[in-house]
């Protein structure tokens, strides 16, 4: 009877701990943090970024002014994008080797510093700035 009892719940529970280590691994992969509000419309353009052990490719891209789509691609490892100094608050580009993540973004004439804030990968050279003109 205890045997029973044992296989009833192991299946049921099985699920639930894949379920909770699937949503465990995803770590928000939807781009752009709760806070972020994507602007409505299309992208004029799109900037492609790969992200890599430990660069950005381009480190210094270009950018028309207006709505863009950011598109992050890893080409190695976890990394993420994110922009300094209040520019785009709470937008975050997230992916994991092979995986790619977009989000559109308004951008103003100027200089956007952008770095993968997982510890460690600035300051090993995950730093590059974004022109807008």
């Amino acid at each position: 009877m205890n045997r029973g009892r044992a296989r009833r719940w192991a299946t049921p529970a099985a699920v639930v701990i894949a379920g909770l280590l699937a949503l465990a691994g995803c770590g928000g992969g939807g781009g752009g943090g709760s806070s972020y509000k994507e602007p409505k419309g299309p992208a004029q353009a799109t900037i492609d970024i790969k992200g890599g052990n430990f660069f950005f490719d381009p480190k210094n891209p270009q950018a028309p002014a207006g709505v863009d789509a950011i598109k992050l691609e890893s080409e190695q490892g976890v990394h993420d994008l994110v922009f300094d100094k209040g520019k785009l608050p709470g937008f975050k580009l997230e992916a994991s080797s092979g995986k790619s993540d977009e989000l559109r973004a308004n951008l103003k004439p100027g200089n956007y510093t952008f770095f993968c804030d997982i510890p460690g990968h600035r300051e090993a050279g995950m730093e590059g700035t974004l022109t807008v003109t």
